[in-house]
C-alpha cells in the first residue's frame, strides 16, 4: 500500500477520533483517569481491530456463497464480535488497574477510549483504500466526514452504553447464583427470573441514573444484556447504512439516533454515576 495514501488515511483517522476521546475525557471531572492507562486502553483497541481488518481482507477475496453467509448476515456477525472486542479490551485494561475503575462512569470511559482504538484503525485502512481505488475527491470527502462524525460516534455510543452496564454491575451486589433445581422447568423458571431482574434495572435503575434498591442482581447476566444492547444498536446502525427506500439512502435516520446517544451519555456524567464509589451500591 502507498506509504503516502496511508499517511493522509492516518491523519483523517486520527484527529476525529482524538477529538472525540477529549470530549467523553473532559466530561470526567471529578476523577479523571490516569492519562497513561487511557492511552494503553486505546493501544490495546487498536491490537484488537487486527483480526478483524484481516478477516475482511480475506472476504474480499472469498466467494461466501458456497459457505451460505450473506452480506447482511456478515454484517451482523461482524457488529457482534465487534462489540464483544470492544468491551473485552475494557474489562482487561481495568483488571490489571483495579484501584483507578472508582466511578461507574469510569466504564464509559474505557470502553469508549477501546472503541475509538478500534475504530481508528477500521477507519485508517478503510480510507487507505479508497485513494487506492480513485475514489471521486467530494465522494471521499463526504466518507470521510460519515465515518468521522457517524460510524466513529456510533462506535463510542454502542460500546459506551455496554461499559455503563457493565460498571453498574461491577459496583452492585450479587444476588446468590441460579438455583441448582434437578427438575428443568425449575432451573428455566430461575433463568426467566434472572433475565426480568436484569431488563428491570437496566430499564428503570441504570438509563435512569439511579442505583439499584432490589437488593442486587447476577452480575454476568446483566453484562450479557448490555452487551445485546449493544449488539442490537450495532446492527440497526449497519443495516440502516445499507437500507434504501424508492432507491434513497435512509442513513439520515441515523441523525437523532447518535444526538440522542450522545445527550443521553452526557446526561449520565451529570448525575450520580460520576461520583466516587468505595463500597458496592
Amino acid at each position: 500500500m502507498d506509504i503516502q495514501k496511508l499517511t493522509i488515511a492516518f491523519f483523517l483517522a486520527i484527529i476525529p477520533a482524538l477529538i472525540w476521546l477529549f470530549i467523553y475525557y473532559k466530561k470526567d471531572k471529578l476523577d479523571p483517569e490516569p492519562k497513561k492507562i487511557i492511552l494503553e486502553t486505546f493501544i490495546i483497541g487498536i491490537a484488537m481491530s487486527f483480526p478483524f481488518l484481516f478477516l475482511r481482507y480475506v472476504m474480499i477475496y472469498i466467494d461466501l456463497n458456497p459457505l451460505f453467509i450473506g452480506e447482511t448476515i456478515s454484517m451482523i456477525l461482524f457488529a457482534v464480535l465487534e462489540e464483544v472486542a470492544k468491551l473485552s479490551t475494557a474489562i482487561f485494561v481495568v483488571t490489571h488497574h483495579k484501584l483507578e475503575f472508582n466511578q461507574i462512569i469510569d466504564g464509559v470511559i474505557y470502553a469508549v477510549t477501546a472503541a475509538l482504538g478500534f475504530a481508528f484503525m477500521e477507519n485508517m485502512f478503510y480510507l487507505a483504500s479508497l485513494q487506492s481505488f480513485g475514489t471521486n475527491i467530494l465522494d471521499f470527502i463526504y466518507i470521510v466526514g460519515f465515518r468521522s462524525l457517524g460510524t466513529m460516534f456510533a462506535h463510542t455510543l454502542f460500546t459506551g452504553l455496554a461499559g455503563l452496564i457493565w460498571a453498574y454491575a461491577y459496583f452492585s451486589k450479587q444476588i446468590s447464583p441460579f438455583n441448582k433445581k434437578r427438575l428443568l422447568s425449575f432451573e428455566l423458571k430461575d433463568w426467566f427470573n434472572h433475565e426480568i431482574l436484569s431488563l428491570h434495572i437496566i430499564r428503570q435503575n441504570i438509563l435512569k441514573a439511579r442505583p439499584s434498591r432490589r437488593g442486587g442482581h447476577e452480575k454476568k447476566v446483566l453484562v450479557l444484556e448490555g452487551m445485546m444492547l449493544a449488539f442490537f444498536l450495532h446492527i440497526i446502525f449497519n443495516l440502516t447504512t445499507e437500507l434504501e427506500i424508492f432507491g434513497k439512502s435512509m442513513t439520515f435516520l441515523l441523525v437523532p439516533m447518535l444526538i440522542g446517544g450522545f445527550l443521553y451519555i452526557s446526561y449520565l456524567f451529570t448525575k450520580r454515576m460520576n461520583t466516587k464509589i468505595l463500597k458496592v451500591v
